[in-house]
């Protein structure tokens, strides 16, 4: 009786842990979801792409790393900046920007191991990566000769640009570096850190009177942007993609495409760029062309680190992953590293059994195409030439039914090779997967279609 008390209370803890990482992922989405509005990162609706011959690795990647890390990991509250402003409609910390920025001096990143992140990012199916080289807060996590703070300043020097491109490369790992051209502390005097604009708050968060900006200001700011960024694409070798988060076009794409030709460039630049994306939540409807939707996981519900903000699970992260491979997009999925550079073990948990789920699944999303969900089948479906795979969802046991379907020769689990019976009749093709065969993760059923 003990035994099978025991066996009762493990279960109902496995199902209530399920349970509040659902719905810790839904808040997450609200919460990230309501920053991008406020900030007007609508999902754009038209697609985009990049005929150059080294762009082609990004429509077919699947799953990115975004990397998050900074001197407000010291405190492990608040979002990475944006916890400087006041007045925000969105629920986070509220730092003042000089309590913010006294982190940096406490900020000892001394387990930072891109080598050892990536290897287990790598394991969990992740093909690039995106790091954040400078977020608004101005701190430049590589020695770049122009502004007042960053790694030259503090550190030793250390280049953390070069040893998370150095691990990328020696991971196989496509290289992405995510830039900033807003910049806080570079227009500091001249910011108000209230949010709503109603009021006008200095670095204490004490009502001032903004003072006019020079007449050269705009000059200075724009050559300053645009020598960071040229650092950043001229000291490191090829650079994959390049992140702008909140640019007007400082330094043009047409400038970035000559010191790297083959680059892929996101949307925030002023201009279209490359690929059509959403924030903090995935798209509401199909998109046409490249996609990428980029979602708070480890925490769940911030950029930054922070114990607080619940955290993603496996079969969270590979739900999300596998409903945008099904319409052809991208899923980039943050972790926010502790002030130490450790990957929270959280994170850790979650790679380990992405990991396990990636030796059978991966096929089925990483490089394989879209397919005809939701429009004619009720569950996402990714296809390659010949094949397609049907991906059940956890908590999901509805038949599955795909009218206009293609005729198989044969369906089989793609973990375990067992074959799943189907009927097919008049062009709807109807399988489900046996209870006891289901796990509580995606399982996948690869079909292989008659030639």
């Amino acid at each position: 009786m003990k035994q099978i008390r025991i066996v009762y209370i493990a279960a109902f803890l496995v199902i209530f842990t399920q349970i509040n990482a659902q719905q810790n992922k839904v808040v997450a989405d609200s919460a990230a979801l309501l920053q991008a509005q406020q900030l007007k990162q609508a999902e754009q609706k038209v697609g985009y792409s990049n005929s150059h011959p080294d762009a082609q690795w990004f429509p077919k990647a699947g799953l990115g790393l975004f990397i998050h890390w900074g001197m407000i990991a010291v405190k492990g509250t608040g979002d990475l900046s944006w916890c400087m402003l006041a007045n925000k409609p969105w629920k986070d910390a509220t730092i003042t920007p000089n309590e913010y920025y006294s982190y940096s001096s406490k900020w000892n990143p001394n387990a930072i191991d891109f080598d050892k992140m990536l290897k287990a990012a790598k394991a969990a199916g992740v093909t690039y990566a995106v790091f954040v080289t400078k977020h608004h807060d101005g701190f430049a996590l590589w020695p770049s000769k122009y502004g007042e703070i960053g790694t030259k300043y503090q550190f030793g020097g250390r280049d953390f640009v070069k040893e998370f491109v150095a691990a990328c490369r020696k991971n196989k790992i496509r290289v992405g570096l995510y830039f900033s051209p807003p910049d806080w502390y570079f227009g500091r005097q001249y910011k108000s850190f209230s949010f709503n604009g109603k009021e006008k708050l200095d670095m204490d968060h004490k009502p001032t009177v903004i003072p006019q900006k020079p007449a050269d200001f705009e000059q200075k700011r724009c050559e300053y942007i645009q020598n960071q960024v040229t650092e950043l694409l001229t000291n490191y070798g090829k650079i994959d993609l390049i992140w702008f988060d909140g640019g007007g076009g400082e330094i043009s794409n047409k400038v970035v495409r000559q010191l790297q030709p083959g680059i892929v460039i996101n949307r925030r630049n002023g201009g279209n760029g490359d690929y059509s994306d959403s924030e903090g939540g995935l798209p509401q409807k199909r998109f046409h062309g490249w996609f990428e939707t980029c979602e708070t996981c480890w925490p769940s519900r911030k950029w930054a680190y922070t114990e607080t903000a619940g955290w993603d699970t496996a079969p969270e992260v590979i739900t999300e992953l596998v409903k945008l491979r099904a319409w052809g997009g991208n899923l980039l999925a943050n972790v926010g590293p502790k002030a130490s550079g450790e990957v929270p073990q959280q994170a850790l948990t979650a790679w380990k059994e992405m990991a396990t789920w990636m030796k059978s699944g991966r096929e089925s999303v990483i490089g394989a195409n879209a397919g005809p969900w939701p429009e004619d089948v009720n569950a996402p479906i990714t296809t390659r030439e010949g094949i397609a795979y049907v991906h059940f969802l956890p908590g999901e046991k509805a038949e599955v039914v795909w009218k206009n379907a293609p005729k198989p020769e044969k369906a089989f689990l793609l973990k375990s090779k067992k074959a799943i019976a189907f009927t097919y009749e008049n062009g709807t093709l109807k399988l489900n997967i046996p209870e006891n065969e289901r796990t509580n993760n995606v399982d996948v059923v690869k079909l292989i279609l008659k030639k």
